[in-house]
């Protein structure tokens, strides 16, 4: 049979060893935070009911998503995010004290057109809080947010926020009546900055919205500085009305709890975000890498107080913030903030012979033991061969045990990196060991 070369679908990829580590590390470091906010870890189910991922997105939402019938015939989807798993799982668990802080860093697949930093399967980490309709809880997870990305030693960064409560007041004193209208304005204004701008004019007119009005949209959408300046601007501004001043109370109070937080240096109010995802319905927030535009944003979320009613029957305000990690990642690495990644062993166990077998076995055990990673020859390869394959896999100490050195009631220990060999009495190696574990 003719050898044939497998590869993997398009869209997905493997993941090595030095990526592995690198996001463990990363990993580490949001769990570090979220749980120093109070938040508590929970995984969702990675496979929902197809009926769970369109009660809010829509029947549609089988175009962007993997979905499938099982051998029972039952239509199921893969997650797409991790905010609607967590709703749903806390929808159900109404004994649990509110508020209530999870988190989660896990994977989820979309049958996104791939590209750059975009995957079918990718990973995220989400942070959502229950229960709360005040502003402390969006600044909660904003601080939250901004801890990490400082955790991770990413500093040069901007918070950009804005209220869709505020977005919709002001697209209805555009004649844009519908909410079918004014979410497909919201989706157009989150594309902005992407497409050119006669194709933005050319999608709002065919929304129905005229020249002056269009000149209105754009110079608002194009608001973008300091909290206190831009405050100042809206309140100036000529759209007055019920839902618009909600909004701008509730960045006027968003704005406050920042400052007390002692994170508003970063944070600036942009009427451009609006987030694309169909559930939010009060603030919204992303975060940009000042250094790495061409990613996107490496983080984003906001408040979403109708998505538990869909799911509990019940009010359920919440908000959340979620984050690619592929994207973080990538500004990592451009910035050169991961640490030193060394997955090798630290040290090496050779097998000379059948004689000294069960004693070098031993000897590799008692360094695991102790807490040392430790690998072993497996192969019955000549002790060249083995010095060889050690050096080739960047581990630094090599321990030989030979029958003369068996006599001695020691370990020649080999330095690969300086070729020096030193025999250490078995006596003195738990001293070894603890010298090397650091």
């Amino acid at each position: 049979m003719p050898y044939k070369a497998f590869t993997l679908p398009r869209g997905m990829r493997d993941i090595d060893q030095i990526e592995t580590a690198k996001r463990e590390w990363l990993f580490d470091k949001i769990a570090r935070v979220a749980e120093k906010y109070g938040f508590q870890r929970v995984d969702p189910s990675p496979i929902e009911k197809l009926e769970t991922l369109e009660a809010k997105s829509g029947p549609a939402i089988k175009d962007e998503i993997y979905c499938f019938k099982d051998k029972a015939g039952r239509d199921l989807g893969l997650r797409f995010d991790l905010t609607v798993g967590m709703t749903r799982m806390v929808a159900s668990r109404r004994d649990l004290p509110q508020p209530i802080k999870l988190y989660a860093i896990s994977g989820m697949w979309r049958y996104d057109e791939p590209q750059f930093a975009r995957y079918r399967y990718f990973h995220q980490w989400d942070m959502e809080i229950y229960g709360s309709e005040s502003t402390l809880a969006d600044a909660e997870t904003i601080s939250a947010s901004m801890d990490i990305l400082e955790e991770l030693g990413l500093h040069e960064y901007e918070v950009l926020i804005n209220s869709r409560v505020l977005m919709d007041s002001f697209l209805a004193s555009l004649k844009l009546n519908s909410e079918d209208q004014r979410m497909e304005a919201l989706r157009i204004i989150d594309k902005v900055h992407k497409i050119p701008r006669e194709k933005v004019v050319e999608e709002f007119k065919r929304l129905g919205v005229n020249s002056d009005c269009l000149e209105r949209l754009l110079e608002f959408t194009s608001m973008k500085g300091p909290p206190e300046k831009i405050l100042e601007e809206l309140d100036s501004y000529e759209v007055q009305g019920h839902l618009m001043l909600k909004g701008l109370d509730a960045l006027k109070s968003l704005v406050d709890d920042l400052k007390a937080y002692g994170k508003l240096s970063k944070c600036f109010l942009n009427m451009g975000v609006v987030r694309g995802i169909d559930y939010y319905d009060g603030i919204v927030f992303e975060a940009y890498d000042k250094g790495g535009e061409d990613v996107g944003a490496i983080l984003g979320g906001g408040r979403y107080d109708k998505l538990g009613l869909i799911y509990g029957g019940t009010a359920l305000p919440a908000t959340g913030v979620a984050g690619g990690v592929e994207r973080l990642m990538i500004s990592l690495d451009r910035r050169g903030l991961f640490p030193k990644i060394d997955v090798s062993p630290k040290a090496y166990v050779t097998i000379l012979n059948d004689q000294v077998k069960a004693q070098s076995i031993a000897l590799a055990q008692l360094i695991r033991r102790r807490g040392v990673s430790c690998d072993l020859e497996l192969k019955n390869r000549p002790l060249k061969k083995q010095l060889e394959y050690a050096d080739s896999m960047g581990i630094p100490y090599t321990l030989i045990l030979g029958p003369r050195e068996m006599e001695k009631d020691a370990v020649r220990i080999r330095d690969m990196k300086t070729r020096r060999e030193t025999l250490v009495p078995m006596r003195s190696l738990e001293e070894w060991i603890k010298k090397i574990r650091g």
